[in-house]
């Protein structure tokens, strides 16, 4: 028996499944998506006795062993279940993406990745969480309820994706500037955005931006601001009390023609086809 209890705005997501069973070899027990936190620490000595992804879209202080130590946007931390915790940012709001999980298949997953835990990492591609946290959230709210083989399955591909991208030795860690641009990108996604204001933030000419932005991350800025917007719409028609017109405002597209031909550019379906598709997902 399990209960499902989310709390969803346009840029937040937070799902908590509580299961009364156990021996299960991987369990998402909750998950945020983009959620945004007051100024200040979240302190935990004991930890939460489960294992803690956590990927935060701004600058933070984590504690690693003893030390305390800033870390820019983007960068990824894994506790495991003996951990405790130690993360925020005291003097500014901050955004982060996270999911708790417990499960005998995790430590080998985990070691055949070779992912670091209990040391925060950076990331170039920030992205790749949400993808998988949008696929988590699909099979946990499904009509006929979560697979738990499916559930284990995609984790273990976002580690496999993970380590490829922090392996892949033909791979340069992106300049400090550009990583700043990016998690603005991501935390600004649904406004108007502008190529010459991006750049100043940088320090680099707009032209300069577009050329170190598709190098280091493999798409145009533009692109990459269109999948955000996409990713985020596509969760937001799954709530058959939302317009989809509304849904265009709140994603960033203000005319409806452009918006729906954006959408079927990226999942091939229109906004309408594609919510009918999802009939048998409902919103809890």
């Amino acid at each position: 028996m399990e209960k499902v209890v989310i709390f969803s705005s346009v840029k937040e997501l937070k799902l908590q499944v509580v299961r009364h069973q156990t021996g299960k070899s991987f369990q998402i027990k909750r998950l945020g998506l983009h959620e945004t936190m007051r100024s200040g620490i979240v302190n935990r000595p004991e930890g939460t006795g489960d294992y803690l992804f956590m990927l935060f879209h701004s600058p933070v202080e984590i504690r690693s062993g003893r030390k305390d130590r800033s870390w820019p946007a983007s960068t990824m931390m894994i506790w495991d279940p003996q951990d405790g915790h130690y993360y925020g940012n005291p003097s500014s709001p901050w955004i982060h993406s996270w999911f708790h999980c417990v499960g005998s298949s995790i430590p080998g997953i985990l070691k055949k990745g070779r992912l670091l835990v209990g040391r925060p990492f950076p990331l170039s591609d920030p992205s790749l969480l949400e993808r998988y946290l949008l696929e988590i959230v699909a099979e946990l709210k499904g009509w006929c309820g979560p697979d738990e083989i499916t559930l284990r399955n995609t984790f273990e591909n976002y580690v496999r994706a993970q380590a490829r991208q922090i392996f892949d030795r033909t791979e340069q860690l992106a300049p400090s500037c550009l990583l700043e641009v990016r998690a603005y990108i991501e935390n600004h996604f649904t406004e108007k955005l502008r190529l010459p204001d991006l750049a100043r933030k940088a320090g680099w000419s707009a032209p300069h931006l577009c050329s170190e932005f598709r190098r280091f991350f493999g798409v145009p800025i533009i692109q990459y601001v269109q999948q955000l917007r996409m990713n985020q719409a596509a969760y937001l028609l799954r709530d058959h009390n939302r317009r989809i017109n509304e849904i265009a405002v709140l994603v960033g597209y203000p005319d409806l023609y452009t918006f729906s031909k954006m959408f079927k550019r990226r999942f091939g379906l229109s906004p309408r086809h594609f919510r009918h598709r999802s009939t048998h997902t409902p919103v809890v």
